[in-house]
């Protein structure tokens, strides 16, 4: 088995980049905590409108700089062009927008459920493929060992920016909570695509488990 073929790129460029857009939306909450989660929020609406541009400039046959590049050596088979880049902006808007805006949860959570997501299915996905012998139950593709070992880096991950408002424990707790439905989730349910469901299901997960926990979740 090639080490550095498609699929590995793929899960490489999708583990950078999340990391890239978890750090600037942290670091504008904590330059500015009353205006950055909405400059954090327009961030991600402006690189989801850019990206849908840039894929329909590939679809046109356009070879944008870079882009085209990346999109020829990363993109699946049959995929649409930038259709993973796609689905990783609008899982991660629809995230931010029922939590933040509607639900009032504290956008460090938020956060955290990306790091899920960038981490858990790039490893997963990515080193499950390659080391992966055993699968999970019921599962055609997941591996114990991909799936482990995603849970086990989300989980060390996800504490990290909740850790700015929660206790050390309590960031721990929460963060393994996470990492462990969104792992889940990202193992069995496959009809829908992972870049909206994990971090729903890990942001959801999170803010239960912070609520039980007596934290303060919800912002005023």
């Amino acid at each position: 088995m090639v080490f550095w073929d498609l699929e590995t790129k793929r899960q490489m460029i999708h583990l950078c980049s999340g990391l890239c857009f978890a750090i600037i939306l942290f670091l504008l909450a904590q330059n500015d905590p009353l205006r950055g989660p909405d400059q954090g929020f327009m961030f991600l609406l402006g690189g989801a409108a850019l990206t849908l541009l840039i894929s329909l400039e590939i679809s046109d046959g356009r070879k944008v700089p870079l882009f085209y590049w990346i999109v020829r050596h990363t993109e699946r088979e049959n995929d649409a062009p930038g259709k993973g880049v796609t689905w990783y902006f609008f899982g991660v808007l629809i995230t931010y927008g029922v939590f933040y805006y509607v639900f009032h949860v504290n956008q460090v959570l938020i956060i955290a459920s990306m790091l899920v997501l960038a981490i858990g299915d790039s490893v997963c996905t990515g080193i499950g493929r390659k080391i992966g012998r055993r699968l999970l139950p019921k599962t055609e593709t997941k591996s114990w060992a991909g799936s482990g070992l995603g849970f086990i880096l989300s989980a060390i991950a996800a504490p990290l920016p909740l850790m700015t408002i929660f206790p050390l424990g309590e960031s721990v707790i929460v963060g393994f909570i996470g990492a462990g439905f969104g792992m889940l989730i990202e193992a069995y349910l496959r009809r829908f695509n992972d870049n909206l469901t994990i971090p729903i299901a890990a942001c959801a997960a999170m803010t239960i488990a912070s609520y039980l926990l007596g934290l303060p979740v919800f912002y005023a």
